[in-house]
């Protein structure tokens, strides 16, 4: 399995690649050279947090919904809980999953 991960701090990028130990992790910092890599690569799944450098979350899936090979590839949007009703609604408009950290904890704990 390939995922692409996006999210601005190192440790939460390490942290997931060590989670996803047997799959091939590619991981940015930054909403542009994701969304770069998601124009040129398949990916079978891609976790981003909203608030990127750059490209935001929200711009980098909408983006790779509209103009890329990953149209329907599942997005996961790391979030902190703290996401306005409005967000909650473009999330969903784009076709994408909002988990907190908590619910990404919870399933490491499944381990699925």
């Amino acid at each position: 399995m390939k995922v692409l991960v996006v999210h601005r701090q190192e440790a939460v990028r390490q942290n997931i690649k060590k989670q996803l130990g047997q799959w091939y992790v590619e991981a940015y910092d930054n909403g542009l050279e994701g969304l770069l890599a998601a124009k040129v690569e398949n990916f079978d799944l891609i976790l981003c947090a909203q608030d990127l450098p750059v490209v935001t979350g929200i711009e980098l899936v909408r983006s790779i919904r509209n103009l890329s090979l990953n149209r329907t590839t599942p997005v996961v949007l790391l979030a902190e809980g703290t996401e306005t009703p409005e967000h909650e609604r473009l999330v969903h408009l784009l076709n994408a999953n909002l988990m907190t950290v908590e619910e990404v904890a919870e399933m490491r704990k499944l381990n699925v």
